[in-house]
């Protein structure tokens, strides 16, 4: 149950991401915090998905679901780790050495287009750091300029390719998941429940 719950937490944060990108678009702070929260999201689908696996003996083409982009999952999960969840001092660093711009913006660095501004120019910087021990780009072919237009549109498409693959992924692994679970008609309400509910002791949760 649990299992099939946090698959539909998922699901439902994509979807409503997709829809409010789609409809509004990449262009300000708000949307920068929906691009953060679709990568943030991805990534937690890839530490999920070493939890369900063993869903796959009855359900193999969840796993070939999952394996055709496992490549843009990672990369999701690269960027929560480096730029979202965690802000590399490193990472920094290397965006005031990738664009200069950063050092002109300072004054300015409380206005929303501004700090919209560092964002974009970290991520460029964080997408551009995933790269092998050669020095070539694990996903793209080249270093990434979201100011350069096709660059924009092909970090904007591989992540709505990413988020409505993931989409369709937890669809299906909820389907899968739920078959094995007891579905309570709320119109039987069992009094068991409430009373468990009221024995509940809260508990710090560990890492």
């Amino acid at each position: 149950m649990e299992q099939f719950i946090k698959s539909k937490l998922l699901k439902a944060d994509l979807k409503e991401i997709d829809q409010q990108l789609s409809e509004n678009g990449f262009k300000n702070m708000s949307s920068m915090l929906l691009v953060k929260q679709a990568l943030l999201t991805v990534s937690n689908l890839v530490d999920f998905e070493v939890t369900i696996r063993e869903v796959y003996k009855e359900h193999r083409v969840l796993s070939e679901k999952y394996r055709a982009f496992e490549k843009n999952y990672k990369f999701a999960k690269y960027l929560r780790n480096k730029f979202i969840g965690h802000i590399k001092q490193e990472l920094i660093q290397k965006s005031i050495e990738w664009k200069p711009e950063l050092r002109y913006l300072l004054k300015d660095s409380d206005e929303s287009n501004t700090i919209f501004a560092f964002n974009l120019f970290v991520l460029e910087t964080a997408i551009n750091t995933y790269v092998n021990p050669d020095g070539s780009h694990q996903l793209f072919d080249s270093e990434t300029d979201l100011i350069y237009p096709p660059d924009m549109k092909r970090f904007l498409t591989y992540l709505s390719e990413t988020v409505k693959s993931a989409i369709d992924y937890l669809h299906d692994l909820g389907q899968a998941l739920g078959k094995n679970i007891e579905m309570l008609d709320p119109s039987e309400q069992k009094l068991e429940h409430w009373m468990a509910a009221g024995k509940t002791k809260f508990e710090f949760i560990k890492k």
